[in-house]
């Protein structure tokens, strides 16, 4: 993978916080934005691409969709179930 370059502005107060705790981390400044920003990244893109239910829903919508599952339900349900976040 190419290195890319991003420049970034900041307050000195921000940067020196970054800095103290790069430094704690033993990583360098670069190191440490790049990790928090990546971890934050995956994160978002982790929430947008799935869909909290109420535990109750969820539980009543695949009880509603057969009374006995076939192998097609459980595996629709099984890749359902790697996007959907079940909310508790």
């Amino acid at each position: 993978m190419a290195a890319e370059t991003n420049n970034m502005r900041t307050d000195s107060e921000r940067k020196r916080r970054l800095q103290v705790a790069a430094d704690l981390s033993d990583e360098t400044l670069t190191a440490f934005v790049l990790a928090a920003a990546d971890d934050r990244a995956a994160q978002v893109i982790a929430d947008r691409r799935t869909s909290p239910l109420p535990a109750e829903f969820f539980d009543e919508f695949f009880d509603a969709l057969a009374p006995e599952p076939t192998p097609a339900l459980i595996d629709a349900a099984a890749r359902l179930r790697q996007s959907v976040r079940r909310d508790n």
